[in-house]
């Protein structure tokens, strides 16, 4: 995941918001041949970030910009529990 964060945080790409796994998702061992064995639990996370991002899958956004959306929107307004509960990497958030 340190890798994949430097990556973005270098090149700033366009992302495409997705249900499906992804490159993030490339090494989490939920993953599966590109099927996510914890698909409900992650897919409540993601809907309960959109709420908040305004937004919805398929949107397009930069790395940057959803960076700043998730510190606006979620971290500085301590909403991270409430938004990444049940989240086994959510200390990770705590901690970056």
């Amino acid at each position: 995941m340190t890798n994949i964060v430097s990556m973005l945080n270098q090149t700033n790409p366009l992302l495409t918001l997705t249900q499906d796994c992804d490159i993030i998702c490339q090494s989490c061992p939920n993953n599966q041949n590109g099927l996510c064995t914890s698909h409900e639990k992650a897919a409540a996370i993601d809907k309960r970030c959109l709420e908040r991002y305004q937004m919805d899958f398929g949107d397009s956004i930069s790395w940057n910009d959803l960076k700043a959306l998730a510190y606006g929107k979620i971290i500085d307004r301590s909403q991270l529990i409430s938004v990444c509960r049940n989240c086994e990497w959510h200390t990770l958030c705590f901690t970056k």
